[in-house]
């Protein structure tokens, strides 16, 4: 396959093939019920004995057999045929969009998917010019080959196909029940085993960075193919655009929460199976349904992973400057993102306070998003908030969304991306922020981090978190009794239970104020950071997130 051949072919007349095989192997099959309740059937019922019946029914028997295999050979073609099509759409999108980003950048493509450049005609370019336009075109020949590649592996596996479906036609094999049922079975074990679609995405495996090349390099009609083929691959893809997310994931919510919103009208009872859905995604649905579009909200992550994961963004962070990626702590679930008040308690809520704060601060030109982040088992109130397991497990996934936000960012300048964990989830940041940081990472690290109301993030001192010098930020309410949670195995004042305490001056991060709350209770303290009730706490996250300045400190504890 060669880049005139797959740029001038046509899966349009594949399609119209495929349908064409299904449209007879569907005549057939109706031919074949005919015949089967029409003349066997009755032969059968009709108590016919002797020996011309001996004689008959074995033929008409056997001609059944024949008919049913040539039904199951016919009923392969057309999806064979299908799969091609969709493979030359793919692969057809890739080199039309490998062969804009060339002519884009002023390359020159041969013929056979060699790129080049011209020769520079300022004397004063930067001497990594070349290097940069080698690597350009390295990734433009990569596509071209990918695209090639995938259309020539396609072209001749239906070849072998109908090759191998013509023979068995010719020497009438195809009408051997055997042969046709492992011709049916090799198109089911291969779907089954490995999709064939599943070669042409991402490997689960795969860095947001990847997975962003990879849609790009689909371009308008492959990215088109997968959101009609499989949406279910992208909504909770990292580095994936913010808008394919929230689109795929809302009619995922909207197919699950319609039958039962149109089921409820009429007051019928719901199935045990549709309560637990509404338990699940009906706060969710109602926060969306209720939302009036000011800031925009996305639906970037959704999925009934084991007590349920969602991921909502007030703004688009692919177009934002500065973006904040919220964690909550225990006790958080699904119901934390619906309707609620805005009493500290409801995370949906806190994310919204964070963006309008921040966005009163940001500088001109300065856009913001605020996420809140539940993509992991938030403990509940009993053991497991003592254990650092659920804030271990979440740490990789955290770290790879954030390096999702910065793959899939549209802006010519990286954003600027701040961690916010409160409580446990200022422990599952600090995690993340280690991975991320740590020599040979391939995530992307924040570049601020804040902690609020946190019991220790996992290490002894913001330096930890190598992270530049003054980008640790902590906020912490003399008494939030959560900041105060003595280790379990150290006397030392300073050590708390996941570690040393962000607020002390042994930690030795950015202390910002916060309402003393000499007047509230303990709870209050705790849950008050982002409602707009922990006095200038809100303001001073804000401020980090959008880096304009001005954020008020105290002195650190100790």
């Amino acid at each position: 396959m060669d880049i005139a051949s797959l740029r001038n072919a046509k899966p349009a007349d594949l399609y119209t093939a495929a349908d064409a095989y299904d449209a007879l192997c569907k005549a057939f099959h109706q031919h074949v019920n005919d015949w089967t309740s029409g003349t066997t059937d009755r032969v059968h019922g009709s108590q016919w004995t002797g020996p011309s019946a001996d004689a008959a029914i074995p033929v008409l028997d056997g001609l059944t057999t024949k008919m049913r295999s040539a039904m199951t050979e016919l009923s392969c073609i057309g999806k064979d045929i299908r799969d091609c099509a969709d493979t030359m759409t793919l692969a057809q999108g890739r080199l039309t969009q490998a062969l804009s980003d060339a002519q884009t950048k002023g390359f020159t493509v041969s013929d056979t998917g060699a790129v080049s450049w011209p020769a520079s005609t300022n004397p004063y370019q930067a001497t990594d010019w070349q290097a940069k336009q080698k690597a350009a075109a390295d990734e433009i020949s990569k596509q071209i080959g990918k695209a090639l590649s995938d259309a020539t592996e396609a072209d001749t596996s239906l070849t072998d196909a109908l090759n191998r479906y013509a023979g068995h036609a010719k020497d009438k094999s195809g009408l051997d029940e055997k042969t046709a049922e492992a011709d049916a079975y090799m198109e089911t074990w291969a779907d089954a085993a490995n999709p064939w679609w599943k070669k042409f995405t991402p490997d689960k495996d795969a860095s947001p960075t990847e997975v962003n090349s990879w849609w790009k390099g689909l371009g308008p009609r492959g990215q088109q193919w997968c959101l009609s083929h499989h949406p279910e691959v992208l909504g909770n893809l990292d580095g994936i655009p913010a808008e394919v997310r929230d689109q795929v994931n809302r009619k995922h919510l909207e197919d699950l929460m319609g039958p039962i919103r149109a089921k409820q009208k009429p007051g019928r009872p719901l199935e045990s199976n549709e309560k637990s859905v509404l338990a699940l995604y009906g706060p969710i649905d109602v926060r969306l349904s209720d939302s009036k579009g000011d800031p925009p909200v996305y639906l970037l992550g959704l999925d009934s992973e084991g007590q349920g994961r969602a991921v909502l963004s007030y703004g688009n962070p692919d177009t934002a400057t500065d973006i904040s990626a919220y964690v909550p702590g225990i006790t958080t679930t699904m119901a934390s993102l619906g309707p609620g008040e805005n009493d500290g308690t409801n995370e949906a809520e806190n994310a919204l306070n964070l963006y309008r704060a921040a966005s009163s601060k940001a500088p001109d030109g300065h856009s913001v998003a605020s996420i809140v982040w539940l993509g992991y088992d938030s403990p509940g109130m009993d053991l497991g908030a003592a254990s650092t397991k659920a804030g271990k497990d979440g740490a990789p996934a955290y770290a790879k969304f954030l390096s999702g936000v910065r793959a899939s960012h549209e802006g010519t300048q990286p954003p600027h991306i701040t961690s916010v964990g409160h409580s446990y989830g200022s422990y599952l940041v600090g995690q993340a922020t280690k991975l991320a940081t740590q020599p040979g990472s391939h995530y992307a690290p924040p570049d601020d981090v804040v902690f609020i109301g946190s019991p220790g993030v996992g290490v002894d001192r913001a330096s930890d978190l190598k992270l530049p010098s003054g980008h640790v930020w902590v906020g912490a309410a003399d008494n939030d009794v959560v900041t105060h949670a003595p280790s379990k195995f150290s006397l030392d004042p300073d050590e708390r239970w996941y570690g040393r305490d962000p607020s002390s001056k042994h930690f030795g991060a950015n202390r910002f104020t916060v309402d003393d709350w000499s007047r509230g209770n303990p709870i209050d303290a705790h849950t008050k950071y982002l409602n707009g009730r922990g006095g200038p706490s809100l303001d001073n996250i804000a401020a980090v997130v959008t880096g304009s300045g001005g954020v008020k400190l105290q002195g650190r504890r100790g």
